[in-house]
């Protein structure tokens, strides 16, 4: 177990996302509001100097597993008949050629086959195509996102495999937070031997993904815990971009059911937004300044930022107080889920360069 104090690891990546984060908006003073800092002058002439700085982790062990487990499914003659068909689609063809044909194949190769609706690569793959109509949420559509969220899928497995969790032999797992199941149908079909659950608020969402993937047991929650699982029934849960809108005291209820129905021993890999999710969004000019500011100065104060972004509409029609947006620091995670927890892996910023990743397992 990690204690309060930290893990070395753990340190060195706050301090470089701190820095970061300083550098681009200036340090918080006991004196009053911070002034924002000059940046280098090489960052102040290109920006694209300091975004190659960012803190951005990577979990132990191989990386993209899971599109390697599905693509060596495929032989010579699937990718064969592949660049046939993507001949056929010049757009597709020539981003396949571009950046997606690999030796061995990879995302490109799996979702493009799907997209394709190519019955070799959906037969061998397990892959279903992925296509929610307009009023279903989906975080992503279109010819990239067809095979499902692979990349997500790779985030999960391989920061399990990264702490030495055997996935192919676990039993039960759940994707808490799954909307329509885009991530959770890669992980069904790389590891259809687990029985996979899935549990989101959003109602139609999971509507329709029961009817699109019935192997898979989908099941509405609640704002609030519990959820319809027994206690200790699941080897290992994941949760993307999903305590990255919990406000904290709701997130620690949440934190606590997940521990009632992992068994002592699994795991549970979630994502948030931390010190690298503060410089990604003020770098990007994807929230204004000041309140990257008064986001900075929270997380040294207390460990915790949120605000209920959502308004009176809700999130896709899911209306509740304590889901907007939130950032926590490894330091707030540290305190208020040791002992209960063991905090196996930290990767800062490893989700899209922004949000952080945590392996924890259940002690």
């Amino acid at each position: 177990m990690l204690s309060r104090a930290g893990h070395p690891r753990i340190r060195t990546a706050i301090e470089r996302a701190a820095r970061r984060v300083i550098q681009l908006t200036g340090s918080p003073s006991e004196e009053g509001p911070a002034e924002r800092a000059p940046l280098d002058t090489a960052a102040s002439d290109d920006l694209s100097a300091l975004r190659r700085e960012l803190p951005v982790g990577h979990l132990a062990g191989d990386k993209d597993r899971v599109s390697r487990l599905l693509a060596d499914r495929l032989d010579g003659a699937d990718i064969a008949e592949l660049e046939r068909r993507l001949a056929e689609h010049p757009d597709l063809h020539e981003r396949y050629l571009a950046v997606g044909r690999t030796d061995p194949p990879g995302d490109y190769a799996l979702a493009y086959g799907v997209w394709l609706e190519i019955a070799s690569v959906i037969e061998k793959t397990g892959l279903t195509p992925f296509r929610p109509p307009e009023q279903v949420h989906a975080m992503a559509r279109g010819p990239l996102s067809a095979a499902g969220g692979l990349y997500e899928a790779n985030i999960v497995a391989d920061a399990l495999a990264g702490v030495g969790a055997d996935v192919a032999a676990m039993q039960a797992g759940l994707d808490f937070g799954c909307s329509s199941g885009r991530v959770l149908r890669v992980l069904h079909a790389a590891y259809p031997q687990i029985q996979w659950h899935g549990c989101d608020p959003n109602g139609p969402a999971i509507e329709w993904a029961t009817r699109a993937q019935p192997s898979i047991h989908f099941f509405q929650s609640a704002n609030d815990p519990p959820i319809e699982l027994p206690d200790g029934s699941l080897d290992c849960a994941y949760a993307i971009s999903i305590w990255s809108h919990f406000a904290p005291a709701l997130g620690l209820r949440w934190f606590a059911e997940m521990h009632r129905t992992i068994r002592p021993g699994g795991y549970l890999v979630c994502t948030t937004h931390g010190w690298t999710s503060v410089a990604h969004y003020a770098l990007n000019d994807l929230r204004p300044v000041d309140q990257s500011l008064q986001i900075r100065d929270a997380l040294y104060r207390d460990g915790a930022w949120y605000a209920p972004e959502f308004g009176e509409e809700g999130d896709w029609g899911v209306v509740n107080s304590e889901w907007g947006t939130a950032f926590l620091t490894p330091e707030w995670m540290l305190t208020h889920l040791c002992p209960a927890w063991r905090i196996l892996d930290f990767a800062p910023g490893r989700n899209q360069e922004n949000q952080d990743v945590y392996v924890l397992q259940r002690a």
